[in-house]
């Protein structure tokens, strides 16, 4: 491992680092150079010790991928319990309520949603066939856990009815 610098179309090696073929070993001196590198440049680092070094290198392990949006979840979760939907055992009814509230867009993307930032695999087809469980099994169940919420808050309910 070496630090080099290109000044005027030429490349200088200003310091040698060392070498190693292990993980590990490649990492330590990576860290060794990126301290030499701010020595150099007189700038400080911002992970100093072999224990945050360590940390550094976990951090560097991580992929977008491997990344989890939990403010949804925190947030509307909270929501989806206290009104009382957690009743319901379908975790996909919780997914798809929590998805479509944080980004209300198509079923397709919605899929999109829940791999990317929940890690939840999903076709669009398994939530076009659990809408239809959701509506001839689960559609009464869940309109008396929004009544019963809802009454809690006032005396009057006006519900509309149409059909189609």
């Amino acid at each position: 491992m070496q630090i080099i610098s290109k000044h005027g179309g030429k490349y200088k090696v200003e310091k040698t680092i060392g070498s190693s073929s292990s993980v590990q070993g490649i990492s330590i001196l990576l860290h060794q150079a990126r301290h030499e590198l701010s020595v150099l440049q007189k700038q400080g680092i911002l992970f100093i010790s072999q224990q945050d070094a360590g940390i550094e290198g976990f951090l560097n392990t991580l992929s977008n991928t491997d990344v989890r949006v939990v403010g949804p979840e925190l947030v509307f979760g909270k929501l989806f319990d206290h009104i009382g939907f957690n009743a319901i055992p379908e975790s996909l009814f919780r997914h798809l309520v929590i998805a479509r509230l944080a980004f209300p867009l198509s079923k397709l993307k919605t899929v999109d949603y829940l791999y990317r930032f929940q890690g939840v695999r999903l076709s669009a087809s398994s939530v076009y066939r659990f809408l239809d469980k959701l509506n001839t099994t689960l559609k009464e169940q869940v309109e008396q856990i929004a009544f019963k919420h809802t009454s809690r808050y006032t005396t009057t309910i006006s519900v509309l009815c149409f059909t189609i």
